[in-house]
């Protein structure tokens, strides 16, 4: 197989099976990821043992959903950041060229 093949995979999320279509190079980080959210969920278990399953899936889902937001809004004060020290990059070359130039008339 190809690592662009797609293979079908079940994973279990909160005790629901849920059938994937992957990338076959993909296989390691969809188990990766099922494996975070179990872990996530048998603490939050622990801490909230009356709550139900279907409660404390939703705030697993909510709270995945938060940290996405926050890497998000990183991602792109990080892109800002990029693009800002580009600008700078470009003038400060943009004036040594200029400087250049005029220098040798």
């Amino acid at each position: 197989m190809k690592g662009s093949d797609k293979i079908e995979m079940t994973i279990n999320i909160g005790g629901e099976l849920i059938k994937l279509d992957v990338d076959f190079d993909d296989q390691i980080g969809v188990r990766e990821a099922e494996s975070e959210i179990k872990l996530f969920i048998d603490r939050m278990k622990k801490k909230w043992p009356q709550n139900s399953d279907k409660k404390l899936l939703a705030m697993a889902a909510f709270q995945f959903a938060r940290w996405y937001q926050q890497l998000i809004n990183f991602q792109m004060q990080a892109i800002d950041i990029t693009n800002e020290n580009i600008r700078k990059i470009d003038n400060i070359l943009n004036n040594d060229i200029d400087a250049d130039t005029s220098e040798s008339f």
